[in-house]
């Protein structure tokens, strides 16, 4: 079980729930139609601002190899999102000892915890930040919106960790439609086009609030 989460953007409970419709989210995940979609709440809350678990790979016995015989063991790796406020200790804990109470077919579960990394919830409100904002209007001509999302990028509680004062901004050419890190990643030239336009601006921004000798 693998459990670590770098989480951007709103506290949970100022989530909008705006995302993909389950149609779009089934066409994006390969889901197929008739099968459910487990969990509660909107889609966004399911995937991003709550707790989540994800099976992430399974191992047993496979079709060319397949005998007539008792399958002695199968196992899982699973993945367990939660939010940045939450202990990383604690959310493994509660899942090992819910896990371990199922015994599915009377059969009991070996769980292995796993690596753990804390949560990230970054201060929004710096000149950075306020760079950020007038550079994604230039670089997309709309307006930002604030979202909480789940990933898995250790570094950045690192960095806040090393230099706290510091604020964290990632930027990334992707489309809501772009299957990151999966089989047929793609990358609009529109979607690269506005974010090379958007760091371009924020550095101009970000240099403009520092000429006064004013951060604040």
């Amino acid at each position: 079980m693998h459990g670590d989460v770098a989480v951007e953007g709103l506290r949970r409970e100022e989530w909008s729930g705006t995302t993909y419709t389950e149609e779009e989210f089934r066409t994006l995940a390969g889901v197929r139609d008739g099968m459910p979609l487990i969990g509660s709440g909107s889609l966004g809350e399911r995937l991003w601002s709550g707790p989540a678990v994800t099976v992430v790979g399974i191992d047993a016995p496979g079709v060319d190899h397949a005998a007539s015989a008792v399958v002695p063991y199968a196992r899982a790796k699973l993945n367990l999102r939660f939010h940045p406020e939450q202990d990383p200790g604690e959310a493994q804990g509660l899942l090992v000892t819910h896990l371990e109470s199922l015994r599915p077919f009377g059969i009991p579960l070996t769980v292995t915890p796993g690596d753990t990394g804390p949560g990230f919830e970054p201060a929004t409100g710096g000149p950075a930040y306020r760079a950020a904002l007038t550079a994604l209007r230039e670089g997309w001509g709309a307006e930002p919106a604030y979202v909480a999302s789940g990933g898995s990028i250790p570094l950045v509680n690192g960095l806040a960790k090393a230099v706290p004062d510091a604020e964290i901004l990632l930027f990334g050419a992707q489309d809501s439609m772009c299957n990151l890190h999966a089989p047929n990643e793609r990358v609009l030239f529109s979607e690269l086009r506005s974010a090379v336009i958007a760091e371009a601006a924020f550095l101009r921004e970000y240099a403009a609030s520092h000429r006064g000798g004013s951060t604040a």
